[in-house]
């Protein structure tokens, strides 16, 4: 399959506030896609999340030993912000499926690290609308 390409979003220094530099991922019909959240201190990778759109699963991966967890915030068709946080630690992976995706929708999402309580991961730009494929 093909993945979609990864469009860097800058974020200058209000990224320094939490922490993280981020891409947003883009799923095109009948793709998958992947995103990263990068430390802001070190440029190293933080998180990776992948989204596999036959069966609508977030694969979220924690890259860094840091202290941090990762997580994915994703939205369908612009809708309210859903956040899933993996506190597995460094190296670790989990899938989570979301079923109640409907087909033909437009999926966006985005990866960063997790610390404490943060009710988002901070002022990531969403990528741009991507359509989920049709079954």
């Amino acid at each position: 399959m093909k993945h979609a390409r990864k469009l860097t979003v800058g974020l200058g220094a209000v990224a320094m506030s939490v922490g993280m530099v981020a891409t947003a991922g883009v799923a095109n019909a009948g793709t998958n896609a992947t995103d990263y959240g990068y430390n802001s201190y070190t440029g190293a990778k933080a998180a990776k999340v992948y989204f596999q759109h036959n069966g609508d699963v977030f694969y979220i991966h924690d890259l860094a030993a840091d202290g941090w967890g990762v997580a994915v915030q994703y939205r369908v068709n612009n809708s309210k912000t859903t956040t899933m946080v993996h506190w597995g630690g460094a190296n670790t992976m989990v899938a989570i499926g979301r079923s109640e995706i409907p087909e033909g929708a437009t999926v966006q999402f985005r990866a960063c690290r997790w610390l404490s309580d943060r009710s988002d991961c901070g002022p990531m730009a969403w990528s741009e609308s991507a359509v989920k494929a049709k079954a």
